[in-house]
This record gives structure tokens, sequence and C-alpha cells, in this order.
């Protein structure tokens, strides 16, 4: 079995040497053990269909081949996990460095090709079926360069250029010199070891040579003098680059002052496969300068609380991938989260660029408590006031949760705080079924353009989630519940859970939404959803007009409906905790407690004295 699959190896590579690497150095199943495994692994394959036809999607089996590469990584330890950087860190810095059709696209630590996965399916997205991207890598890792290579070859990329090497020793060449791209996306392995005499072409190595023990910032200067005059780069590093002083801090102080920085972003801790440590990513400009308005200034995102925990690890989701790529191209400052710095206040900080210095995320701890309410009882207006507006967006009056009391307080209700809590849900469904009722006008307003996709012959001007993230703005955002950055959340988890159904739309029409919906047994909706249709799984079921366009629409829209469901009954239970911290703090005062004893005190007594004790 191990000889009739290596002969089959061979002839694959000998019939397709343009596309196909000589896999022969790094696989040789005549020597792996386990041939009875081999066997089994072929006869389940054997039973699949796997030919282009038969796939739903061209690229079907690159997504399944990213699948056991990403579980391969996160079973394999630190050792594979290294060369697998986490899809969604990769479309996070593809939409950061946001490549344009017939661009130049380049990562000097290719790994398994993620960054230029993720850089061909964006452009791809945005200007229709045409991929027109250029493609170059370099990975000295040969296995995992070779691994890599099938990635990217059963995604149906077939003319990138990714070569067995080393980028700091061994750069591609252009005209005699290194080659610059318009874009440079790379994830290095962090703090590895590297050789000064090793590295080629110096001048690349323009503002500084970091200890040899440490290759963060040389890497950094890699991308920065890759970079065309109006080009972009992104580099992941480890958080230590933004502080760690010597020769290194004398690196960042040169980068920022020559305009090179565009901004700093720290993600939260555990994300990668090979490391729990948090990590930062660089965002960094051509030799050309910054655009008007951004010269002498360095944006900073917060974004390490930006995560789902998990068990194992945390991971990156579509609304966070979406909340930070807004906040960088938006450059304002959101507090806790994003804010533009000046160079003049780095300077001040001797360029340590520590991203808590300048945004710091930690939640507002709890006001002191107020000794007042403490001792007497009530509950302080001030504190009351400062979530005012919280409530206000749900439509309430805070103060209506409240009696009046001494002048500067309030007291809970006579009905208790719990039962005055438990209302809340009831007290916010009045504005909450407002945004439900909105959800659906501009869904319905939407449509027209998404039922658009299904026809081949229009021509695409705009990609189809920025369509509607620009709608969705103009419409949703009246009510003020959910504020934009929630409902771009809101969106982003959207398209995510039904990316794949929006490419089948644009490739097979509405008919092929509804196969790929039977054929994979997926609900869309819950059959106990309490609003709208209901999808029952049958094959030739259709919606209210007797078509399969409304019932696709109709099913997409009212998904959409549930996240924001889901959106607002997350912010309305931070009312309730809220609420019931005021009762945690102030519902029992000394004054009560006293008032208890005494009374406790004197039914003790009365008891005594009931049994004949003095």
């Amino acid at each position: 079995m191990g000889e009739a699959l290596d002969r089959a190896l061979f002839a694959l590579q000998v019939s397709n040497p343009a596309e196909v690497p000589d896999l022969s150095p790094a696989i040789r199943f005549a020597r792996m053990p386990g041939t009875r495994s081999l066997n089994r692994l072929i006869e389940h394959l054997d039973q699949l269909p796997l030919g282009d036809k038969d796939l739903e999607f061209r690229d079907g089996l690159g997504q399944a081949y990213d699948r056991y590469l990403a579980d391969s990584a996160s079973s394999g330890g630190a050792t594979r996990g290294e060369f697998f950087t986490p899809r969604a860190v990769c479309r996070l810095m593809v939409e950061l460095a946001a490549p344009q059709k017939g661009q130049t696209v380049a990562d000097p630590c290719a790994g398994t090709g993620g960054m230029l996965l993720e850089a061909a399916q964006y452009v791809a997205e945005r200007s229709g079926r045409d991929q027109s991207l250029a493609l170059y890598g370099q990975e000295i890792n040969r296995s995992v360069w070779l691994t890599g290579q099938l990635d990217l070859l059963l995604h149906g990329i077939r003319d990138a250029s990714v070569t067995n090497s080393d980028a700091l020793a061994n750069p591609p060449l252009a005209n005699g010199a290194p080659a610059q791209f318009d874009r440079v996306l790379m994830a290095p392995p962090f703090s590895i070891k590297y050789s000064q005499q090793e590295v080629a072409y110096p001048e690349r190595m323009r503002y500084g040579w970091t200890p040899e023990s440490r290759a963060d910032l040389m890497f950094v200067q890699l991308a920065l003098a890759a970079l065309r005059p109006q080009g972009v780069g992104a580099v992941v590093t480890p958080h230590g680059v933004l502080f760690r002083g010597g020769s290194e801090a004398e690196i960042r102080r040169a980068i920022v002052l020559d305009g090179r920085l565009d901004a700093v972003i720290g993600i939260g801790p555990n994300v990668f496969y090979n490391t729990g440590i948090p990590a930062c990513i660089l965002v960094l400009r051509g030799p050309g300068g910054p655009p008007a308005g951004q010269e002498n200034s360095v944006l900073f995102i917060n974004a390490e609380r930006e995560v789902t925990r998990g068990q194992a690890r945390n991971r990156l989701d579509a609304q966070h991938v979406a909340k930070i790529v807004d906040a960088y191209r938006d450059r304002q400052d959101v507090p806790g989260f994003s804010r533009v710095v000046p160079v003049s206040e780095l300077d001040e900080h001797g360029f340590n660029l520590n991203i808590r210095q300048y945004v710091d995320a930690t939640p507002s701890p709890a006001p002191l408590l107020d000794i007042s309410a403490a001792l007497v009882g009530g509950v302080p207006r001030t504190e009351v006031e400062a979530h005012a507006h919280e409530f206000a967006a749900f439509g309430l009056d805070v103060e209506d949760l409240f009696a009046p009391g001494r002048p500067g307080y309030l007291e809970f209700l006579p009905e208790g705080y719990a039962a005055t809590a438990a209302r809340i849900p009831a007290l916010t469904e009045p504005c909450e079924q407002a945004v439900i009722r909105e959800t659906a006008r501009w869904w319905q307003s939407q449509t027209k353009f998404v039922a658009e996709l299904a026809d081949k012959r229009r021509p695409r001007t705009h990609h189809p989630y920025e369509q509607l993230k620009g709608s969705l703005s103009d419409v949703l955002l009246v009510t003020g519940t959910l504020d934009r950055q929630q409902m771009v959340g809101v969106l982003a988890s959207w398209w995510s859970e039904h990316h794949d159904d929006l490419r089948r739309l644009e490739a097979d029409g509405f008919e092929g939404v509804l196969d790929r919906w039977h054929t994979r047994a997926t609900r869309p909706l819950s059959p106990s959803s309490p609003r709208g249709l209901l999808w029952g799984g049958e094959r030739g079921q259709v919606g209210a007009d007797g078509s399969e366009q409304e019932l696709v629409l109709r099913t997409l829209g009212l998904s959409f409906q549930r996240l924001v469901e889901h959106a607002l009954v997350a912010e309305r239970q931070k009312l309730v905790d809220t609420y019931l911290s005021w009762a945690e703090r102030y519902a029992t005062s000394l004054t009560d407690l006293e008032n208890r004893y005494r009374n406790a005190s004197a039914r003790l007594q009365e008891r005594l004295r009931c049994l004949g004790h003095v």
C-alpha cells in the first residue's frame, strides 16, 4: 500500500510540475508504519465523490484541509502551532491591509499559507470571481512549505510564487535588488535567534540591529523594506517589541519619527496555538508617508478583551474582527478601546509603545461605598444618574425603579428590589419590539439587493457586506438602543454564519441555497423560534408567495433578526445586573441590621417570658 501511494504521488507531481511541488523528500508512505490505517483511510475516502462537479465549492477540499491543519495545530502543541496562524488573525490582518485587485501581496514567513489565502479571498469577494492578485511568499521550513503549497493548490491557487527559503538571508529579487510589494503580511515566530552576518542586503535594516537572541524587530524592518511607497504592512509581534530597551528602543524611535508606524493593535491572550501570551499587530506604512490628516500620530487599539474565551484557547470571532477593523478605518477615539496618540506624547514616554499606557481597557472600578447610605440606607442618586443613559436607551427612566428618599438618595420600591429587577424585561419590551420592527423594515429594504446576488449577469459594484453595513448605519442606528459597534458586530456574525449560503446564492441561485440547506440538514432558524417562518427541512417547502426566493430571503432576514434579539437580551441583562449591584451594596444598611437585632431581641425576650424565665 505504501509503495503504491508513493508511485501515485510521484505520477501526480510529474504530470503537474508547475502546480504540484516535489513532495517525495518529505512524504514517503512506504516508510510509514500502520499500513492498515492507510487502507481504512483510502477505503473511507473512496466512498466520497471528490471531483470538482461533486463539491459544493471549488475550494471545498481546501476548506477541509484548513480544518485538518487547525485541528493538527491545536493537538500538536507548540511545534506544530508555530507555523499555523489562526485564520481569524489572518483575516483581521488582511482586512487591516485591504489589498486591492491587481496588487502584489507578500508573506515572508508564509507558514501554511493562511495570509495569502485570506488575501486572495478578500479580493475575490470584492471584485466578483476574479482573483487577480499576485501572491508571493517564503517559508524556511521545507515540510511546512510543502504543506502550504498543498493548501494553496487545494484552494485552486496555482500561480502563487512561494519559495522554500529564508527571508532574512535570501530575499526575493527584482532588477538585482530586494523586491517590493503593495502589501506585506507576516506572522513570524516570536523572539527567535538570527545571525547578523547571514542577513543579506543589510541596507534593509536601516533602523538598526537588535540582539541576535531576538529577531522580532528585524522582521518588522524586513516588512518595512519590502513595502512600496504607498504600501501597507501588518506584522504580528510579541508585546516585548513595544517596550524593550537598548537598541530596540532606538529602532522604535526611528520608525515612529520616520512616519512608518500607522497603528499598534493589541489582541487578547491565548489566541495562538503555540503560545498563550498576548500579541500585537503593527500596521506599517510604505516610505511614501501617511495620508493627509494622519501625520505625526499613531493609532492605538486595545482589543485584549475582544475574544471569545474557550477551555483550551481563546478565539477571535467575526464580531471582534469587525470591531477592530471599524476602529482602525474610522481612526477615532473610543474610550477604553482606541485612541490616536500624537508623536509628541510618545516622545514624552521615551517611545515606549505599551498599549495600556495610552488605552486602558480595564473595566472602571465600582465607586467607593457611600458611607451614609451604608449606615442609614438609600441609594446615592449620583450612582444611579451615572447609568441613566443606559436605561434611557431602552426607554426607561431609571428613577422610576426607585422611590424618592432623603435629599441626594433614592429608596428601593416597597415591592422589593428583586421584584423590581424581575420587571425590567417587561419594561424594556416595547423598546426591544421597536428595534425588531426596525430590523424587519431594514431587511425588507435590502432584499432586492440580496436577490441581485443571484443574477450572474449583473456586475458587482460593491462588496455585499460593505453595502449592507452602509445601509445598516443609516437606518437601524436611529433607535439608539444598540450602538454602531454592536450593530456592525451583529452584521459581521450574520455574514460569517451565512457566508457560504451567499456564495451558493451567487453560484446557483435560490434553488442552490435550498439544496444546500436540505443536503446539509441545516436549520437556519430553530423550530421553537417565537417569531417568523420556520424552516422544516423539507426540500419542497417554499415561501408565502410560493417562491423559493421568498423563503430564502425571509429565512436569512429572520436569522439576522435572531442575532439582533440576542444582542438586545445581552444589553438588557446588563441593566438587570446594574440594578442588582445597587441592591447588593445598599439594600441592607447598618440601621436595618440594628433594627433587625432589636426586633429579634424583643421577640426572644417575649418568648422567654412566656416560658416563665426572667
